[in-house]
């Protein structure tokens, strides 16, 4: 019998980023899936999903703690503790491998949930917040460029044109939203701009009416590629088609949308994430978004809970805290996915009253002229403030603690080069980061409590060591080096040039707090709690380490 630490069925984008997570943590981890190309659900509304597993496939066969099975499918858990699965290759041989945890990312109808979880345990998927049930036409377009060579005929050469502009025209940036009168739709542009991809999605009443979906396709799609007048209202002489010869239709089929969300998150060592957990309809593209956050949220957690010498897991005693803690900030995740999907929904779905279509251009408008706060976005406000609501999460109540970071540009110690603000993540094998805030004036004070604090508080170093403090200061200069002290290799200060998005840099510390001194930040960009002085952040630790027990 062979033997891994984590077995996850299903080589969806969820259960390859829990891989990659994991492998990162050097976590020995076996994928199997029975499909090498396949996809499990359609692809994704703001991302190519067959690139995107390709890219991550990639990532997990180079990684040496991976192992990646193609053409296995899954027939039996032999043991549930430790769980161990049996499985079926390509050439109908058996075989059987061990784990200390077994994770399902093998879709809404995946084995792990329907066969294994739903008739020993009673985990199922249920109808969520969102009551939705629908059938879509969704279909992935390939554009071409025309130009006066090809299409001599297509008159806004005669105005100007060029093919790039005549690809904006038809085929505009963002995404769209129609709403009745007319077939509900949602259409867009997706993907690598170079590729020129458009993703087309548009309801049918009923499943019996999409037996020739290709036809259904083009008779919808026809009146939006034929054009009167320009971005800016003015009349064309005569209506204008982009050339049907220009589109290829990648994939065009149609789809049965709903929205569940599973009872229980796992059951003893066996755990469920992606679709095998949660399904979405298409609106707002949040069935992958929200597979890869159950991915990311999981493995550090996976990672503390898998020992790599004896097999059983690091933290006995924690095991049900953290399990718990991550399956109540999902199912938060998941509702506060569901109630944006719902607003997308019946923009959609439902026919506008005329205050809510004044409302909504008077919003665009705004928006397009700079003058919406950022506060008025509910996506931004629902991001900025995290779990801070959820209850039973992994973090402190009243210290910032569930609150997500911002994503900024910053400048590194030895490198004159833009960083990402999670590189303050990515660059310590240790669970936690604890992130030092201070002026330049400061000194080495703020660094060496950090240390002290850390050593008084005898944390497990794989949760938290003195590598993983890093220091952030806030007054730095955009050029010039860095203050050198003892912490010299991981200091850090905001770009602030417009170029890169410096602007915004303010934003990094507004989600932390403005009088914050010391943080104590998860590995998936959301902060456990923050600290004013030593003595709450002492307080932290200890709170950190009870969690873990």
């Amino acid at each position: 019998m062979e033997s891994t630490q984590v077995i996850i069925v299903g080589a969806g984008p969820s259960g390859l980023v829990l891989a990659l997570t994991l492998a990162q943590y050097h976590v020995r981890i076996n994928v199997g899936t029975d499909n090498i190309l396949g996809q499990a659900v359609p692809e994704g509304l703001l991302q190519i999903q067959p690139v995107l597993e390709r890219v991550l496939r990639d990532a997990v066969v180079q990684s040496p703690w991976c192992s990646l099975r193609t053409g296995c499918t899954v027939v039996g858990r032999p043991t549930e503790e430790p769980p161990s699965v049996e499985y079926r290759d390509d050439n109908c041989r058996t075989g059987v491998i061990r784990g200390q945890w077994l994770v399902g990312a093998d879709g809404k109808t995946g084995i792990v949930r329907k066969s294994f979880l739903e008739p020993c345990a009673g985990i199922r998927q249920e109808e969520g917040c969102y009551r939705y049930n629908g059938t879509w036409v969704a279909a992935n377009l390939k554009i071409s460029l025309p130009t006066p060579e090809t299409h001599p005929e297509l008159s806004l050469w005669e105005l100007g044109y060029t093919p790039q502009q005549v690809y904006d025209l038809f085929w505009p940036e963002g995404w769209h939203f129609c709403s009745p009168p007319g077939k509900p739709t949602a259409s867009g542009r997706f993907g690598p701009h170079s590729e020129r991809l458009w993703r087309h999605e548009f309801r049918q009443a009923s499943a019996h009416e999409t037996r020739d979906v290709q036809q259904l396709l083009w008779e919808h799609l026809s009146p939006m590629i034929t054009r009167e007048c320009d971005e800016d209202g003015r009349k064309f002489q005569s209506s204008v088609q982009f050339p049907r010869d220009c589109i290829t239709v990648l994939r065009c089929e149609p789809f049965r949308f709903t929205h569940k969300v599973v009872n229980r998150w796992y059951d003893k060592r066996t755990i469920l994430i992606g679709d095998a957990a949660h399904v979405f309809p298409p609106f707002a593209g949040q069935g992958i978004a929200s597979g890869l956050r159950d991915a990311h949220q999981l493995g550090w957690r996976l990672f503390l809970l898998t020992d790599r010498e004896t097999g059983g897991p690091k933290l006995i005693a924690g095991v049900n805290a953290l399990l718990d803690s991550w399956a109540s900030e999902r199912q938060y995740s998941v509702q506060d996915a569901a109630f944006f999907s719902m607003l997308m929904g019946r923009l959609c779905n439902d026919r506008l009253s005329v205050w809510v279509y004044l409302l909504l251009n008077l919003f665009m408008l705004l928006e397009r002229r700079r003058l919406l706060p950022r506060a008025v976005n509910p996506q931004a406000h629902q991001e900025r403030k995290g779990f801070t609501r959820a209850s039973g999460g992994f973090f402190m109540k009243g210290k910032n603690g569930g609150s997500r970071l911002a994503q900024i540009p910053l400048r590194g110690d030895t490198k004159s080069s833009v960083l990402l603000s999670d590189t303050i993540l990515r660059e310590s094998r240790s669970t936690f980061t604890l992130l030092v805030i201070q002026n330049v004036s400061d000194g080495e004070g703020p660094y060496k409590e950090a240390i002290n604090a850390i050593q008084g508080a005898e944390v497990w170093e794989d949760i938290l060591s003195l590598q993983s403090i890093r220091v952030y200061y806030v007054d730095a200069a955009s050029s010039g080096p860095l203050p050198q002290n003892e912490a010299t290799r991981h200091t850090y200060s905001p770009w602030t040039e417009e170029s890169v998005g410096g602007e915004n840099h303010r934003i990094y510390l507004d989600r932390i707090g403005s009088s914050t001194k010391f943080v104590i930040i998860r590995p998936d960009f959301f902060l456990f709690a923050g600290a004013q002085d030593r003595l709450e952040l002492d307080l932290c630790l200890a709170a950190l380490k009870r969690q873990l027990s």
